[in-house]
């Protein structure tokens, strides 16, 4: 009788298991001041058209310190994901610019990349997600 029931068990044990994901961690360096809240956003590819203005796959809000913030995006699909945040030093809720558009609070993007005219591509801030944690890591720009 047991011998018939471990095929069962064992088919029943692989198809418990859940399907396979991963967390990111994004880290936040470089905010120069404690004043105001950082706002962080994470997309997916699914995501990346709107990127970085539109609605991510996860989205948070924290008061601002000095230094280095963490945030954790938990059970994602393995994939490319890239975050953007900003740094809302006067806590009205937005990024402030100046008359030509130029941040005036901080910002950055997942893998620092170069900007000139713009945010980046979502590919130029993606990171890969696999079968294990990752850490993705932006710079603030003031």
């Amino acid at each position: 009788m047991i011998q018939r029931l471990l095929p069962v068990a064992v088919l029943a044990g692989i198809a418990a298991v859940p399907a396979f994901s991963a967390d990111l961690t994004v880290e936040v360096r470089g905010i120069r001041s404690g004043d105001g809240r950082l706002y962080v956003a994470v997309h997916a590819p699914q995501t990346k058209d709107t990127f970085p203005a539109g609605k991510g796959v996860a989205a948070f809000r924290q008061d601002a310190q000095v230094g280095a913030l963490r945030f954790v995006v938990r059970d994602l699909p393995p994939g490319q994901y890239a975050a953007n945040a900003f740094h809302d030093e006067n806590d009205n809720g937005e990024l402030d610019t100046n008359l030509i558009g130029i941040p005036t609070e901080g910002y950055g993007f997942t893998n620092d990349p170069r900007t000139t005219f713009g945010p980046p591509d979502f590919e130029d801030a993606a990171v890969n997600v696999r079968d294990a944690s990752e850490l993705a890591v932006m710079t603030m720009r003031y």
